[in-house]
């Protein structure tokens, strides 16, 4: 069969068309057994309906909607301008472009999948790249290399991707983003993550261990499990309810880890740090207060509390004005700011600064400034440099050996 023309608000059964297939609006097109195959290019006008599968060289459609009920198998191109796309099988094409919204109930295979408003996909995808501007869901596995939204995202399952640049929210179920997933709003992964990039505005929400190379957030990030990093960067709060493990965290507000917190870098928390485990970092900068069961680092400072059930360890320890320390502090250098209150000391070289207060020192060199005070037992081995109106409750005593320290 030639060329075919079917007219407006007809309906006409098909088989094999040799050429090129016009429809007007209006028609509905029946197979003659389940699918109308048309060897040259489709094009439809209005509203068109294929009752059954389509297979077509290509599609170009212009100013409603074309819906096939079954698989369309596109060899080359569809384009649908001023419309929409509904298709209740598979559909398979070269490049996809669809000016209104994209319904598939199976599964779609493309390379460039472009759509204007909304794609709804109820099995997996695969594609090169997806540009939506409004919403695009699909409820099976995902398989692309660049998405690029505008507003909503939800991919219910397994995600393999390069890229995801989203202006407003996502959810995915897991998988593995292998270079940057970009979200101006809000992001969740249902399932294990594993990324290299996380750049979010607002919240993220990782359930199950994640592991990344970089995450740097603007609000909330809540993880479900065990987090592997780089670098940290957080704005507001982060809570992980498992152990964390990475080189360095920033965090402006409140970081709380349920397990153990294990960096090779810094550690760097503007408000207050919760660890129900052991901390292990580099370097520690606290400006409002850390609590943990172990402290280990090569160096600590701390604005306000350090409160651990074990001790801290560390090359140098330096508490802040008005600091508090609840637990030992054990390191070569410790240095107590004015008026700060703190608890047992163990120490190469120990400075108690004016009118700060400590429970037990025991050190190599001590030097205690003027007003400050000591309620239990002082023991040095080297010097001891005592300023005016210091006060002991049991007289200082030299030592050839220190006992043990604690840690």
């Amino acid at each position: 069969m030639p060329d075919v023309k079917v007219p407006r608000r007809s309906k006409k059964t098909l088989g094999h068309v040799d050429g090129n297939l016009e429809v007007e609006s209006g028609a509905i097109i029946t197979p003659e057994t389940d699918t109308v195959t048309v060897d040259g290019r489709l094009e439809t006008e209005g509203d068109v309906v294929f009752t059954g599968a389509l297979k077509v060289r290509e599609i170009d459609g212009d100013d409603g909607d074309l819906e096939v009920r079954g698989d369309l198998t596109v060899e080359h191109n569809v384009s649908i301008e001023d419309g929409s796309l509904s298709v209740s099988g598979s559909l398979t094409a070269h490049n996809i472009d669809v000016d209104r919204d994209l319904s598939v109930l199976r599964d779609v295979t493309a390379d460039d999948l472009d759509v204007g408003s909304r794609a709804e996909i109820r099995g997996s995808l695969k594609a090169r790249s997806v540009d939506v501007g409004g919403s695009l869901e699909v409820h099976e596995s995902t398989e692309l290399d660049e998405i690029d939204v505008g507003g909503f995202v939800r991919l219910m399952k397994s995600v393999t991707c390069r890229t995801i640049d989203v202006g407003g929210s996502v959810i995915v179920g897991g998988g593995k983003i292998t270079d940057q997933i970009d979200v101006g709003g809000s992001f969740e992964s249902t399932a294990s993550l594993e990324f290299n990039v996380l750049e979010v505005g607002g919240s993220v929400q990782l359930n199950g261990d994640s592991s990344g190379r970089q995450i740097d957030v603007g609000g909330v990030v809540r993880v479900a499990g065990n987090l592997r990093f780089e670098d940290t960067d957080v704005g507001g709060t982060i809570e992980i309810d498992g152990n964390a493990e990475g080189s360095d965290v920033d965090i402006g507000g409140f970081f709380k880890v349920g397990g153990n917190l294990n960096l090779t870098g810094q550690l760097e928390v503007g408000g207050k740090c919760r660890v129900d485990g052991n901390v292990n970092a580099n370097r520690i900068e606290i400006g409002g207060a850390i609590e943990a069961t172990q402290v280990q680092a090569g160096r600590i400072e701390v604005g306000g509390l350090i409160a651990t059930e074990k001790g801290v360890k560390a090359d140098s320890i330096e508490i802040g004005d008005r600091g508090r320390a609840r637990g030992p502090l054990v390191g070569d250098s410790i240095q107590i700011g004015e008026k700060a209150d703190v608890e047992d000391l163990f120490g190469k070289s120990i400075t108690m600064e004016e009118r700060s207060r400590a429970r037990l020192v025991h050190g190599v060199d001590l030097r205690l400034e003027s007003g400050s005070r000591i309620l239990g037992e002082v023991l040095y081995t080297g010097s001891l440099d005592v300023e005016d109106d210091v006060t002991f409750a049991v007289e200082p005593k030299k030592v050839d050996s220190l006992p043990a320290a604690p840690l």
